[in-house]
């Protein structure tokens, strides 16, 4: 246990030793990684709530039934709630209908032409269609409206959101790595005469490797700990914009992208640093 000890120590002070002669490489590459890696927090939290307002406003969008005069909307839902993609059914009375439209335009006394009506919401927006069709062969049916189009654009909106999203990611993670290959490489090469000693006295693969990774992971985290500034700005932004939609945020959505973002770091900081090892040690 003790030998264990006294390794880990050395090789976190070669680590703290590696670090130390970067220099003034270390802000650069903790700076070029906090801004990638705020890009990337920025991005990533941006389009949680996008999708988040997308699906509000689509299960803003129901389907509404119009029923034929003397039919019972009471028997109505009941047919309507056997369908299991049903997430939420109204019932509009006719009378209701032309109280509101008389409250909102100054409409003279005529006989109410409005029919009973019924707001249905399903689950899975994806089958509306499909949901349409089978109500418009139903009796009780007089006929059905639905913002087909906006439903149509919304869903393609999120769509290329997400796409867009992924793509961006993969780029800024290529992006880091790429810097934090290169970074340790220099680190390397001022250091090759001494790794070329420790390996003629048979110092082992890890012991070499091991400081260096370290000092990846070290970046990694220092630029995703900057880069989580941003994202509290950020947040901010989104609850003043999401209170004037009255849009509810989802209180864990933060969280989630900061531990996205630092596993992203650590994770992209020390996997630049293994591949740099490996191919520029050879061990």
């Amino acid at each position: 246990m003790n030998t264990e000890i006294r390794i880990f120590s050395r090789i976190l002070g070669e680590t703290i030793k590696g670090i130390q002669r970067s220099k003034w490489m270390n802000l650069i590459i903790i700076t070029t990684m906090a801004a990638i890696l705020s890009i990337f927090s920025c991005l990533f939290r941006s389009s949680l709530f996008i999708s988040h307002f997308v699906n509000e406003v689509g299960d803003s969008i129901q389907v509404s039934v119009y029923l034929k005069e003397g039919k019972d909307p009471r028997a109505a839902v009941k047919t309507f709630s056997k369908y299991k993609n049903i997430k939420s059914l109204k019932i509009i009375t006719r009378e209701e209908a032309w109280k509101g439209m008389k409250e909102q335009i100054d409409i003279p006394e005529l006989r109410n032409p409005l029919p009973d009506t019924i707001r249905v919401r399903l689950k899975d927006k994806t089958n509306v269609k499909a949901f349409i069709k089978v109500v418009k062969k139903m009796d009780f049916v007089e006929g059905v409206q639905y913002a087909e189009q906006l439903a149509d654009n919304i869903a393609r909106v999120g769509h290329f959101i997400n796409t867009t999203a992924l793509v961006i990611i993969i780029i800024l993670g290529s992006l880091t790595f790429s810097i934090i290959n290169n970074t340790i490489h220099l680190v390397i090469e001022s250091r090759k005469q001494e790794i070329e000693i420790m390996r003629m006295m048979g110092v082992s693969d890890w012991y070499i490797k091991a400081p260096y990774i370290f000092q990846g992971i070290f970046y990694g985290f220092c630029g995703a700990f900057l880069s989580v500034i941003t994202l509290v700005i950020l947040q901010s932004y989104i609850q003043k914009l999401a209170g004037l939609f009255y849009i509810a945020i989802n209180p864990y959505n933060t969280q989630i992208v900061i531990l996205s973002v630092m596993i992203m770091g650590i994770a992209v900081g020390a996997m630049g640093s293994i591949f740099s090892v490996r191919k520029y040690l050879k061990v």
